[in-house]
């Protein structure tokens, strides 16, 4: 199963564009109360959008509902402005 990412609202990162995200593959990182995109970079380049939506690559978040031995199980995540993951839910 991959999880796609459905909306990312953080328009600084490059992997953004117009709320897609173009990353392959994204990480969730953070900490436990605060569940963050660790794959979000600020730089003057933009990666072009492909054919297929961002997915989550891997999720460091243990203690999220979703997290099943580090893969998202949840159908497709929200990325808010501030790249927290908005779909992550403690257990």
């Amino acid at each position: 199963m991959t999880t796609t990412v459905r909306t990312c609202a953080t328009t600084a990162c490059s992997f953004n564009n117009d709320h897609d995200c173009s990353a392959l593959a994204i990480t969730i990182a953070g900490t436990e109360s605060h569940a963050s995109c660790g794959t979000f970079v600020q730089l003057d380049a933009r990666r072009p959008v492909n054919a297929d939506a961002g997915s989550v690559g891997a999720c460091h978040r243990l203690e999220c509902s979703y997290n099943a031995d580090l893969l998202c199980t949840a159908e497709g995540i929200e990325v808010t402005d501030t790249a927290t993951c908005a779909t992550y839910t403690v257990t």
